[in-house]
């Protein structure tokens, strides 16, 4: 039988596989010959992946139908249900919501259940999504508690795509009252940036921040402009402010092939002969402040040698 008939979200729960003729001995060959997949206890996935993200995604996939009516995913698992990044997330337990009003909640070992935050749905509050999740300015709230950095990462891309307004984030951050962690996540408001346009140009921002760098974020850089298609001239990821350096988050997935190393590195000497000094940061060296902050204030050395 074609599984995906009876999958959603490419899970599927034993009684909905019994119901389709599928028992138990069925079951264990389709499992056997690698068709689907035990997900969760009493949950089956047709997916092969390995990786924990997805995994977790598909976790919260089988557990909003089997809890509907009575809880959402909450927490980071409803921000990786969203599809938005995380940071330092981990993937062994789902966090679910109560929609019931109870303020209990209760512990599995690989599934919380939140209690219910009383004002999310009342008047002028924060709705829950047809995703089956809370707001998603609650989700990167909660996310953050730990650490203002899982609330900016998924906050920023947030804001790019209109899921959130700013408005929103401080409405779900007043919802956390007094919770532990809640300072952290309401010191970050003020710099979530939709400009930033990559988890490692959040992070970038947030270690330049601490380290006393004003980093205006996407500038471009006049007299690039006949290098552009459109004239627009080339944008990079910061320049420091009242200064000539510049700079860029490299990722592991920044140069794809051979040809667009070339033309950044072409991209590159250009912007230096215009005066400027680049800086280029790896997800290695914000893991390391002292490190960003020496090579931040070579160029600022080598910025007012030039100027002088």
């Amino acid at each position: 039988m074609d599984l995906d008939l009876i999958a959603r979200e490419q899970v599927f729960p034993y009684h909905r596989a019994l119901a389709a003729g599928i028992g138990r001995d069925e079951l264990r060959r389709l499992i056997r010959s690698g068709a689907c997949r035990r997900l969760h206890h009493g949950w089956f996935t047709t997916s092969t992946t390995e990786d924990p993200a997805e995994l977790h995604r598909l976790r919260c996939a089988a557990l909003v139908q089997q809890y509907r009516g009575h809880a959402v995913v909450s927490h980071v698992s409803a921000v990786i249900r969203l599809g938005l990044p995380t940071y330092a997330a981990k993937y062994d337990t789902v966090h679910l919501m109560a929609t019931s009003g109870t303020r209990r909640g209760h512990r599995k070992r690989d599934l919380i259940i939140h209690p219910s935050l009383r004002s999310v749905d009342g008047p002028g509050g924060l709705p829950h999504t047809s995703a089956g999740t809370v707001h998603p300015a609650v989700a990167i709230a909660l996310a953050g508690l730990d650490d203002p950095r899982a609330f900016l990462v998924p906050a920023d891309p947030a804001l790019a795509k209109g899921l959130v307004s700013v408005q929103d984030l401080t409405a779900a951050v007043a919802l956390l009252c007094r919770r532990p962690g809640v300072e952290r996540v309401r010191s970050a408001l003020d710099h979530c940036d939709a400009r930033h346009e990559s988890p490692g140009e959040t992070l970038t921002a947030h270690v330049l921040r601490h380290l006393g760098y004003r980093a205006v974020p996407q500038v471009q850089i006049p007299g690039t402009e006949r290098w552009t298609p459109g004239r627009q001239g080339y944008r990079v990821d910061f320049l420091i402010e009242g200064t000539r350096v510049i700079v860029e988050f490299d990722g592991r997935t920044k140069y794809e092939s051979g040809s667009r190393l070339w033309e950044e590195k072409q991209r590159e000497d250009r912007i230096r002969e215009l005066g400027y000094e680049v800086v280029r940061l790896t997800m290695a060296d914000l893991r390391n402040p002292a490190r960003v902050r020496e090579v931040v204030e070579a160029a600022l050395r080598r910025s007012r040698r030039r100027a002088g």
